[in-house]
């Protein structure tokens, strides 16, 4: 039941910050569109800065899975860089919440670890991807330089969907944004 409730919270607030500014969303509201007190939402979560935690932990572990499964492929290089690249866009598309912890919109200064996180989540992906080209022949440029290309992207396309207020989806020009990161990296 703890677990659960927990998971209704976390839910909540992922949704509250795909339909309202993410500084209007507090404790208070949070523990009523949860459907419990505020008091009983300490006792799940010490602090608000531990719930934006929790919440961003879900997205980062849900990333890391996919770039562990796909080093498994036999794929070439390329191809494991596109699928990480398009399952981040899907990912934040179908998680909208995410987006705004990702852009670090939904943070304030006292959520400092949790941006720090966020922070060393794409530093985390621009070195899978790095790691993604290790044995890539076909690139026009160092694979440091690519792989900050694409997480550089995949950051402004996280911009963008917010910035349209997720009216429109990064899914819908996902081929042309990897073919203009991809023409400028490889050949």
């Amino acid at each position: 039941m703890k677990n659960e409730r927990k998971q209704v919270i976390l839910q909540t607030l992922a949704k509250l910050l795909e339909t309202r500014s993410p500084s209007k969303v507090t404790t208070a509201l949070l523990a009523k569109e949860s459907g419990i007190t505020e008091a009983a939402l300490y006792r799940h979560f010490p602090s608000k800065r531990r719930i934006f935690l929790e919440l961003f932990n879900f997205c980062d572990d849900s990333i890391r899975s996919k770039v562990t499964e796909l080093k498994k492929t036999k794929s070439k290089d390329i191809e494991k860089a596109k699928t990480l690249f398009y399952f981040v866009v899907v990912f934040v598309e179908k998680n909208r919440g995410f987006a705004r912890i990702l852009s670090r919109e939904a943070l304030g200064p006292d959520e400092k670890n949790v941006i720090d996180a966020v922070n060393q989540f794409f530093n985390s992906l621009e070195l899978s991807f790095k790691q993604i080209f290790s044995n890539e022949k076909a690139l026009k440029i160092p694979k440091s330089l690519a792989a900050q290309v694409l997480t550089t992207n995949l950051e402004g396309i996280i911009a963008r969907f917010i910035r349209s207020e997720f009216k429109e989806n990064p899914s819908s020009y996902i081929d042309n944004y990897w073919i203009v990161a991809s023409s400028s990296i490889s050949s």
